[in-house]
């Protein structure tokens, strides 16, 4: 039985691998991602494609024209409904991809079992704007997390886009390998992770993630949007 590091990933750890698909997954993983993911590496949107070089939009400049013009607001009131999709996301206007080739990814027992992100990626496309997300799923090993990225209505945000990520996640389903030997969802890591993004009106949302361990993907079973409607 083989020892596997991978320093940048998992910090020194040892992690002991118990079989060739084990070490397949690791290699294929984590070395094919580049050494610096500070670098704008990875973002499916990656910036507002209304702006020119080295020049604000005028939507990105609309708290200094009401800052300015001392224009008094008025408050936004509306409702929402709520639509549920559900594993294997077989929808029109949902587009799964579960990411690379020999890295462990699948639709299985448990939802759609997503590569890496932004390799293995579940994009939603509403004609009503979006306003929440909340992504039921769970882990591949532990400390699993999951990614957002949205393209709203109006690109507002000049310096962070529309990206949230939640990490720290409990809760992982039981491992293939680990069910052949007789282990059960009474395990005491085995359980469900649930996570709410609330978010800027959009009208596209892409969702990914992953978890810190020998398989390090993110399986998702459900996603709920939340959209608006007027009163």
């Amino acid at each position: 039985m083989s020892i596997i590091k991978d320093y940048r990933q998992l910090g020194e750890r040892e992690v002991d691998m118990s079989s060739e698909r084990d070490k397949r997954v690791i290699e294929v993983t984590f070395h094919s991602t580049p050494e610096d993911v500070n670098k704008g590496w990875g973002w499916r949107i990656p910036y507002n494609p209304e702006r020119k070089q080295d020049k604000w939009t005028e939507q990105e400049l609309e708290v200094q024209r009401l800052v300015e013009a001392r224009t008094p607001q008025t408050r936004e009131v509306w409702r929402t409904k709520t639509c549920a999709y559900w594993a294997p996301f077989n929808y029109p206007n949902v587009k799964v991809e579960l990411g690379r080739p020999d890295t462990g990814v699948e639709f299985n027992r448990d939802g759609a079992e997503l590569d890496i992100y932004p390799y293995g990626a579940i994009t939603i496309e509403e004609e009503e704007p979006i306003v929440a997300v909340t992504v039921i799923g769970s882990g591949c090993s532990s400390q699993a997390y999951v990614v957002l990225e949205a393209e709203p209505l109006k690109w507002k945000y000049p310096r962070t886009a529309v990206r949230m990520r939640r990490d720290g996640l409990w809760g992982m389903h039981v491992r293939g390998d680990a069910w052949a030997a007789g282990i059960r969802e009474n395990w005491n890591d085995a359980g469900l992770s649930s996570v709410r993004f609330d978010i800027p009106e959009s009208r596209k949302v892409i969702i990914g993630g992953g978890s810190h361990g020998a398989d390090p993907h993110y399986c998702i079973r459900l996603i709920r949007l939340d959209i608006k409607e007027p009163l």
